[in-house]
């Protein structure tokens, strides 16, 4: 592992304004066709994100609107809506299923809530998870995220009073039953200056958590440590406003900002051994770096290797294609033909193969491999792909001038 690390940091990435011959481009790269197509709201509602579950053959998604409901699908050969739940009362800050269960989803909204609903039950609420301070006053929250074994939430807060907390709840634990008032373990509220955009836990490390915040701080924690300052690991510092973060594998992450760029950390770096920023997603020279936008990073390798979502609007519509890494800058692996909308979220069903993003125009696209075009890798190539595999955006957080 310690090899990869260390010819990855030595990777040449190149930031400047240096442009492709897109016939190389044309040779790499296949097609995603949207196999499936529905839209979710006639009303004009964003989709805002999308969540799944990696069961098979028929999986499901999870999809968080803008008007604050939550549609669940069923998906096999056919996209099937099973139901839609109404009852969140605030903007749905985060959508997760249960990592034990597909029949239970997590939502947080920005007024402080998460609750839990078990959908063989109609989507009743069975649980909730919230603050409940002194003064009676929910945290508003901005992120959260559920451990792998399904023993802890984490809430990321808003700056509010001076500090960004970071909370915790047990959800083993009997006081975390409806209405039960005392269900907060405790929370962070040193390790970060501002509002607190994302939190990833280690997909294999169930008391390792990484947060990420508009301070342009990454902090690793272990949660096992009897304090925050002994839990703080690790922080890297972006020099820009965390926008989403996931785990790579056991000692890597991946990071993209506001200002849409990509970053991949190693933990004990002090710089992200790769960067690319918003100039190097317009491949094309007829691309316009202003109009292009990151969408979100897979680390999976169910598509060959680790890569990008991103977008570009152009005279043409709304365009979509998955980028890869290959030596120092980005190349289309594939492009995603017939998109029609701005792209908010993604999500990967790594059995399958199928790519589902969700977006402005209320839609949900399921993208499938249409032709697979032969590939020449090199070391750095494959070296990328070995990365392993990892882990929304419903409200505008401002954005630091660094």
């Amino acid at each position: 592992m310690a090899k990869i690390v260390e010819s990855l940091k030595r990777l040449s990435v190149e930031h400047g304004t240096r442009k492709y011959n897109d016939n190389r481009i044309l040779k790499r790269k296949s097609e995603l066709i949207s196999s499936i197509e529905e839209a979710v709201s006639l009303d004009h509602n964003y989709i805002l994100a999308i969540c799944g579950t990696q069961s098979d053959p028929e999986f499901r998604i999870g999809t968080a609107l803008s008007d604050r409901t939550c549609v669940i699908y069923s998906v096999g050969e056919s996209l099937s809506r099973t139901i839609t739940l109404t009852h969140n009362q605030a903007p749905i800050v985060g959508i997760t299923f249960s990592p034990t269960s597909r029949n239970i989803l997590y939502t947080a909204t920005s007024k402080g809530l998460i609750t839990a609903c078990d959908l063989r039950a109609k989507g009743k609420v069975i649980a909730e998870f919230k603050d409940c301070s002194e003064d009676g006053k929910m945290k508003p929250l901005c992120s959260f995220d559920v451990s792998y074994d399904e023993r802890l939430i984490a809430g990321g807060t808003e700056h509010i009073g001076g500090d960004a907390f970071i909370l915790f709840w047990d959800i083993r634990n009997t006081n975390s039953k409806l209405y039960n008032k005392n269900n907060l373990l405790g929370g962070y509220w040193e390790s970060h200056m501002e509002d607190v955009t994302c939190l990833a836990f280690h997909s294999n490390k169930q008391d390792v958590l990484a947060s990420g915040s508009t301070d342009g701080l990454i902090n690793v924690f272990d949660l096992t440590q009897p304090s925050e300052d002994s839990a703080l690991t690790y922080s890297l510092n972006t020099e820009s406003s965390v926008d989403r973060i996931g785990w790579l594998n056991d000692d890597n992450l991946w990071c993209t900002t506001h200002t849409h760029s990509l970053q991949l950390w190693n933990c004990d770096g002090a710089t992200p051994y790769t960067k690319f920023e918003r100039s190097n997603l317009a491949i094309s020279q007829t691309d316009d770096p202003d109009n292009c936008y990151i969408v979100r990073f897979h680390a999976s390798n169910t598509l060959e290797q680790a890569f990008l979502v991103a977008g570009f609007s152009s005279v043409k519509g709304e365009n979509l294609r998955c980028l890869n890494i290959v030596n120092d800058h980005l190349e289309v692996h594939n492009n995603m033909i017939g998109n029609k909308q701005v792209v908010r979220d993604s999500w990967l069903h790594k059995k399958s193969g199928s790519l589902i993003t969700v977006g402005e125009g209320g839609l949900i696209n399921i993208w499938k491999q249409a032709e697979t075009t032969p590939t020449q890798q090199n070391s750095s190539h494959k070296l990328v792909a070995k990365i392993g595999t990892g882990k929304g955006r419903d409200r505008q957080h401002r954005s630091k001038p660094y």
